[in-house]
């Protein structure tokens, strides 16, 4: 009867032992998580204004672009207005080519846009799921 008493005891006490452990790695687990959630904000920080600076660099460029594609078109308006046709072609040509450069630069600015846009819908969720680890720690 004490064998069997005694068993009880260090088996309740081992299992008592191995439930605590238990619980010391899910708090440990739960800290990771959330250091995990906190690097993960960082990175989508990071992330948005990397993406905020392509935005305002393809601005400029589309400004550059939409100057040089102005200037061909003046330039061939004053050759047609002085009668040289050829003149006015080349222009022209150059102007279209302007053209695609500057519709090419718009995609690109809508393009970084939805980056940003989901870059920070990612922050919000990282940030909700950080909170969310941090009050069960």
């Amino acid at each position: 009867m004490k064998k069997m008493a005694l068993m009880i005891v260090l088996s309740s006490v081992a299992a008592a032992a191995s439930s605590h452990a238990a619980l010391a790695d899910s708090e440990d687990q739960k800290l990771k998580r959330a250091e995990h959630d906190s690097r993960d904000i960082r990175q989508d920080s990071r992330d948005i204004r990397k993406d905020a600076a392509d935005v305002r660099r393809d601005q400029a460029e589309l400004r550059d672009e939409r100057h040089e594609r102005n200037y061909d078109l003046g330039r061939e308006v004053k050759a047609f207005v002085n009668g040289n046709v050829g003149a006015a072609r080349y222009w022209d040509a150059r102007r279209r080519d302007e053209q695609r450069d500057v519709n090419a630069e718009k995609t690109d600015i809508r393009h970084d846009r939805v980056d940003l846009a989901h870059d920070r819908f990612d922050r919000g969720v990282d940030v909700i799921k950080r909170k969310y680890d941090a009050s069960k720690l």
